[in-house]
């Protein structure tokens, strides 16, 4: 006969287990508004341990009492059985007297001391909310507001840590008897959350014309399904700020918000009911359905079906569509009814304008989009865009990080001292970062104007506040012109606080590097539009030596004149232009110019310009190849938002399989005359193309060709450096990692030739992953300095 294991709770059979013990334990984590002190009450209890938790500014305080394997039992279980929307980070537990204690308690947060818990993401509804929110015998029915611990609001509505009621902008709406009692129960899943509300004593919807007038309505959420059936623009404030949303199906109404909102070429998100009507527009791998299933719930960038019954006006020139499900109970309603489909969901605003949050604003900027507004009375304290995510070579790689990801913080490599690094120019995202975590801002579009630097503003003070970092010093990107770096400058001096300067592609490799805890050093491939260089040029297609405090230039592309400056990045026909006279091409060439669409006066202004070198930077730009390309082969002359030439050469290549690369389209690697470098000509790649369009070869074979060409060049060009330094790690980065073709064939190609290959999976390669990058290399440089003193 053998023994029979032991159940939960039985004491081990030999030693002392009557012995009482107590102990002193700190979680640290995403571990306030997450239903983790119900969670730890529930364990108490199970494992009849005595003790008493709390929150405080380290996350949470729990002191625990019994026999000891009970403890041991109880800690395992804390770390093992979280609740799905918490996060711990680390947990540590110490002896301290018992007390004899009697029962376990939950007791009221402290404020003491540095923060260092963190805030939870705003998380999608859950299956249980969900399942009250569409059943008539219950008294949260239709409720557009109903949440749970597992659910709902949490970044966007918090002033400050700890998270509870009265630091969040439920503060105004006192609990009915109902909720209340709900809120004060253990064993309830809607104990301390923060959010609960019903019919009753929470938030309300109202509808308002652009005007302001109420529209009396007995249901709002009714009155606006048919409005939206009809082909009207709405204005829907949702959880971190309003949507501009119309029938998907509908080419009229996508059309009419295109012109509306002055968002001409770039394709707009359509939110689906559920899974199922995703599978109808979209071809989905298993990991795209587990990635729009995720709390996150977020855009998720798919390949469109055929025909899937969208208006054309939502992706056009693309064949990807961002897709994503309902997250609040508001948007579950929406598609509660049958004839609701798919409904594009667009941010409230003016083409890069931040997101509108606030009614009174809405009303303001909003009003000659919309032909009706559906409002709430709870206060959103934090604009958060929707979050887009896109698999790249097989793995989630982020593109826009809001919200369900922020402001979950993300691990450095090393310790640092409080700092501020402010980011690029496009897809500003700035860090806060001290200790072990840096926390980057949500999304806060491109800062071109004064309303993106006042939400700049804005989030930063909020997350300073919130996490109470004091910054020692400021990082910025190297580049004198952005505003940005001026504002860094500016607020630093005000502060008297030092500033230190990182070159943008360093940074984007430093940003890989340290997701993968590297400190080099590393070959790193950092390919993308516009940096600031050393050398006062405008780089983007790099080769560096990469260490966290330095790096060398190893190659790049071949610097090719920018006709125009700027205009060149909205006029890819400039690009193109600049790439064939670089290749001593003959720019007047009849076919070239035809296959351009470029007027002879045109062409001789433009060469005139890079002949003489007016207003003509140099460029060694991987992304304004790709524009150059596009516009050659695609006729692309000009964009309507950043990357557009780019990711239509990318889209025109999908259906083609991975061409062997032909030598001609190949990157040549030659010495530098300048430097003791190497640099990456195109030369013999324009000839090619020439060559292939003359003989009528499709422009998908010669774009996926271009791909192949590109990626062996790089990979060439790795091999090289490796050669000369041993270094086997090699990092991917920049804004034209976001292509899918041209990640796989590059780390393809690269674990062919034996190397380990980093890619980024936390933050985004291109801008939007700047700033933590930034905060890695400047608290790395303070390191050494401090060291050397």
């Amino acid at each position: 006969m053998t023994d029979s294991p032991p159940k939960r709770g039985d004491p081990p059979s030999t030693g002392d287990s009557s012995t009482k013990c107590r102990r002193l334990v700190q979680v640290c984590g995403v571990v306030q508004g997450v239903g983790f002190r119900p969670f730890v009450y529930r364990l108490a209890t199970e494992e009849q341990l005595a003790g008493s938790i709390g929150n405080d500014t380290d996350g949470v305080t729990l002191q625990i009492e019994g026999p000891s394997y009970r403890l041991d039992a109880f800690l395992t279980r804390l770390s093992t059985e979280t609740p799905p929307l918490a996060r711990i980070d680390s947990v540590s537990a110490s002896d301290i007297p018992p007390t004899g204690e009697k029962g376990f308690h939950i007791i009221a947060s402290e404020v003491k001391g540095q923060v260092a818990t963190g805030i939870p993401a705003d998380a999608a509804t859950c299956p249980d909310c969900l399942r009250e929110l569409l059943d008539p015998t219950d008294r949260r029915y239709r409720y557009p507001f109903l949440n749970c611990t597992n659910c709902g609001p949490r970044f966007t509505i918090t002033r400050r840590i700890p998270y509870d009621r009265p630091q969040t902008s439920m503060a105004k709406f006192r609990m009915c008897p109902a909720c209340q009692a709900e809120y004060d129960d253990p064993l309830n899943r809607r104990f301390h959350a923060q959010p609960n509300a019903c019919w009753t004593c929470g938030p309300q919807l109202t509808l308002e014309t652009p005007e302001g007038r109420p529209i009396l309505a007995d249901d709002p959420i009714a009155d606006l399904i048919e409005r939206l059936l009809a082909g009207q623009i709405l204005a829907i404030k949702g959880i971190g700020g309003f949507h501009l949303s119309v029938d998907a199906t509908s080419s009229a109404a996508v059309q009419r918000l295109r012109e509306r909102k002055h968002r001409y070429g770039k394709p707009l998100a359509v939110m689906v009911r559920d899974l199922a009507a995703a599978r109808l527009l979209c071809d989905l791998t298993p990991e795209e359905e587990s990635l729009l299933q995720t709390p996150a719930r977020p855009i998720v960038l798919a390949c469109a079906r055929p025909a899937n019954g969208t208006a054309p006006e939502v992706a056009p020139g693309v064949p990807w569509l961002g897709i994503f499900l309902p997250y609040a109970p508001l948007q579950h309603l929406l598609f509660a009814d049958p004839r609701v489909k798919a409904l594009v969901m667009t941010s409230a605003n003016l083409s890069e304008e931040p997101i509108a949050i606030d009614n009174d604003e809405a009303r303001q900027r909003l009003g000659a989009i919309a032909d009706a507004f559906l409002m709430h009375d709870r206060e959103i304290l934090q604009r958060c865009d929707d979050s887009v995510v896109a698999l790249v070579d097989g793995a989630p790689q982020i593109i826009r990080r809001a919200r369900g990801f922020v402001p979950l913080g993300i691990e450095l490599p090393f310790d640092v001292p409080p700092l501020l690094a402010v980011g690029g120019h496009l897809k500003s995202v700035f860090t806060l970062a001290r200790g072990r975590h840096a926390y980057q801002s949500q999304h806060l579009g491109d800062l071109e104007n004064l309303t993106g630097l006042e939400f700049f503003e804005e989030s930063l003070a909020h997350l300073m506040h919130t996490f109470e970092i004091e910054p020692e010093f400021v990082v910025r990107d190297m580049h004198p012109g952005y505003l940005s770096s001026i504002w860094a400058e500016r607020w630093a001096a005000e502060r008297k606080l030092p500033v230190i300067e990182v070159q943008h592609h360093h940074a984007h490799i430093a940003a890989c590097m340290a997701e993968h805890g590297l400190e080099g050093p590393v070959i790193g491939l950092s390919l993308d539009g516009t940096g600031y260089g050393t050398d006062s040029r405008i780089w983007g297609g790099e080769v560096l030596i990469a260490r966290l405090d330095g790096f060398d230039r190893y190659a790049h592309l071949a610097y090719v004149p920018m006709p125009g400056g700027e205009a060149a990045i909205r006029e890819p026909l400039r690009m193109a232009l600049g790439h064939l006279h670089a290749a001593g091409m003959e720019l007047d060439d009849p076919f070239l110019r035809e296959a351009l669409g470029t007027s002879e006066k045109e062409t001789a202004l433009l060469l005139r310009m890079m002949t003489r070198g007016l207003n003509t930077p140099l460029t060694s730009s991987c992304g304004r190849l790709f524009d150059a390309v596009a516009a050659l082969v695609l006729r692309r002359r000009e964009v309507d938002y950043e990357a557009q030439a780019a990711i239509e050469l990318e889209g025109v290549a999908l259906g083609e399989e991975d061409q062997a690369n032909r030598p001609e389209y190949g990157l040549e690697l030659w010495k530098n005359n300048e430097t003791d470098g190497l640099v990456l000509k195109s030369d013999k790649m324009w000839t090619a193309i020439l060559e292939d369009l003359k003989r009528g070869i499709s422009k998908e074979r010669i774009a996926s060709q271009f791909h192949s060409g590109v990626a062996e060049g790089f990979i060439a060009a790795a091999a090289n450096a490796r050669e000369r330094t041993g270094i086997n790690q090699i990092s991917l980065s920049g804004g034209c990692l976001h292509n899918r073709r041209l990640a796989r064939l590059l780390r393809a190609g690269l674990e062919e030739e034996g190397f380990a290959v980093f890619q980024h999976r936390q933050v985004s390669p291109g801008d939007g992953g700047l700033s933590y990058g930034q905060a890695v290399v400047g608290a790395a440089i303070v390191k050494r300095q401090r060291e050397h003193q």
